[in-house]
């Protein structure tokens, strides 16, 4: 623990937001995790339980247990059942309707997370500089005699730009994960969307 204090203050002014922007961006990453994981998983309980109503029982019980439920599949699929005597492509506008409004919730934090990744290598980068602005200072005022006064400059520059980045590249890596698992959940929302869709079409042609 004194090795990483050490670390820090070593680092001079600009480790401090670099810690406290890893912290939060760690965060960020652990809920982002969990809440996806959850919400595949529960986005393929609640299709596969609807398309077993919806196939043995017909839309309105269908309809009825969606009512229960909840998540945007839900959203979209009572968006799609209650527009259900119209045409399948003005069914089709409803639900990507429904899509729009309600996938930034879903992409929450994501841009911050990117915006902290980036701004990480910024805070090391001005720490670098502050660095060696302290060691010329100490070579203006004492020339090269003084290897201590100089070694700590040089240590606070390397330490920042070494931290900056090493922070951020685990969080770049996490939400490129992030934004893949987020991708995938919005193509499975899509597939069950098509799949409905298809079902409907089928008994309107009945």
């Amino acid at each position: 623990m004194e090795s990483i204090i050490s670390y820090i203050t070593t680092g001079g002014i600009f480790m401090y937001p670099i810690v406290v922007c890893s912290f939060c961006a760690f965060v960020l990453l652990i809920e982002r995790a969990f809440f996806y994981l959850q919400t595949a998983s529960l986005l393929t309980n609640q299709s596969n339980k609807f398309f077993a109503i919806l196939h043995a029982e017909g839309m309105e019980k269908a309809e009825e247990h969606l009512k229960s439920q909840r998540g945007l599949l839900k959203k979209v699929l009572l968006a799609a059942l209650a527009n259900r005597h119209k045409p399948v492509e003005r069914i089709a506008e409803k639900m990507d309707l429904v899509l729009l409004n309600f996938l930034p919730i879903y992409r929450k934090h994501l841009n911050l997370l990117a915006t902290l990744a980036g701004a990480m290598p910024i805070l090391g980068l001005l720490g670098t500089v502050t660095g060696m602005i302290a060691t010329f200072k100490v070579i203006a005022l004492q020339g090269t005699g003084d290897a201590q006064a100089m070694a700590d400059g040089i240590s606070e520059a390397l330490i920042t730009t070494q931290a900056g980045l090493v922070s951020a590249l685990p969080i770049i890596f996490g939400h490129v994960l992030l934004s893949n698992r987020l991708n995938k959940i919005n193509g499975k929302i899509k597939a069950v969307c098509a799949q409905l869709l298809d079902f409907i079409k089928d008994k309107q042609h009945v």
